[in-house]
């Protein structure tokens, strides 16, 4: 029988090794050269439809060279030389070191040495690290062929780096400015619905995953309904107010500011709402009278009434709608005054 003889050694993690190799059997070294002979092109099959580019997957890769390496008798075994973990925000992020291990029959190895980095809200950081060290370990190993555009275009095309289409409106809705303006959101949730955005994943304030039209639109109510108990509030202390303002003046308010109670207790809703309605132009500048006037709209169910608001615009509104934006100015006018 022939005798064996050492094959050149190699170096994995262990620390420098050597094989004994088979004579009767090729070399890893052959082998590798015969699939990468074999090996098809690779293009970008892939695409991601959240932030719209290609991409060449590992599993387009592995698809290409799984019969050249059956074929030739080639295995791999992957090893973890190290990994690194660390968190960006709300996301996990891995960086590793993999060595893939290249065995032939003859019992020789030949070791690729990438790296892998990859993020992950929840716990499949590690995976795609993995995924990303193996895609490029087998494209640059075997020199795979790829489309047109070569190899230097293999991450241009990546979103790292990039921002998907919805991220310019995220930047817009964490100003102060919008993310606690009701009209602000309302406009912004019309101009995300004509871009067709409206269902592209977003990452709320707090971490939750969701699309960025459900976001404007829980924001919107938080605000409306913290705007609806600050008024109750507001109109609960407004007598109380009034009365202290007046005794520190030494003056009883003026009439024209107060709301005029009902006339008879067998007032109808109509006769209701025109009452409401008239102080609501008599107390147009007092906050106050103005919160209690939609306090008792409220309890009169008289907030979703229709009524024309003020001009240039006098567009249609619900009473309730009017209210609130009035309100709103008065308290925007004493901000900027203050």
């Amino acid at each position: 029988m022939p005798q064996g003889i050492e094959a050149p050694a190699s170096m994995t993690a262990e620390g420098q090794t050597s094989h004994t190799q088979n004579q009767d059997q090729p070399s890893i070294y052959q082998l590798m050269a015969l699939v990468m002979n074999d090996v098809r092109d690779v293009g970008k099959n892939g695409f991601n439809d959240h932030q719209k580019y290609k991409f060449r997957g590992v599993d387009d890769f592995i698809g290409a060279l799984a019969q050249p390496l059956r074929k030739h008798g080639v295995f791999m075994m992957t090893e973890i030389l190290d990994f690194q973990t660390s968190v960006r925000g709300k996301m996990n992020a891995t960086h590793m070191r993999v060595a893939f291990h290249f065995y032939g029959p003859a019992g020789d190895c030949v070791t690729a040495t990438t790296l892998g980095e990859a993020s992950d809200t929840a716990d499949k950081a590690s995976n795609k690290a993995m995924s990303a060290a193996l895609k490029y370990a087998l494209m640059q190993t075997f020199m795979i062929p790829v489309d047109a555009g070569s190899l230097d275009d293999g991450d241009r095309d990546h979103p790292v780096g990039q921002s998907s289409p919805a991220d310019s409106y995220m930047q817009r809705l964490r100003k102060p400015a919008v993310w606690n303006n009701v009209t602000a959101l309302q406009a912004m949730h019309s101009e995300a619905k004509a871009d067709g955005l409206l269902q592209e994943t977003v990452y709320a304030p707090g971490g939750e995953e969701m699309p960025l039209g459900e976001l404007i639109v829980a924001r919107g109510r938080t605000l409306k309904a913290e705007a609806a108990e600050r008024a109750e509030r507001q109109a609960a202390e407004a007598p109380a107010v009034a009365a202290q303002v007046a005794a520190e003046a030494g003056t009883a308010p003026a009439a024209e500011d107060e709301p005029t109670p009902p006339s008879s207790t067998q007032e109808g809703p109509r006769e209701a709402f025109t009452r409401l309605t008239e102080q609501y132009r008599n107390c147009w500048g007092n906050e106050l009278a103005l919160l209690q006037i939609r306090v008792e709209g409220k309890q009169l169910g008289l907030s979703e009434e229709r009524v024309q608001g003020p001009p240039p615009e006098s567009a249609w509104t619900t009473f309730d709608a009017l209210l609130e934006a009035r309100i709103a100015e008065l308290n925007a006018e004493k901000s900027r005054a203050a």
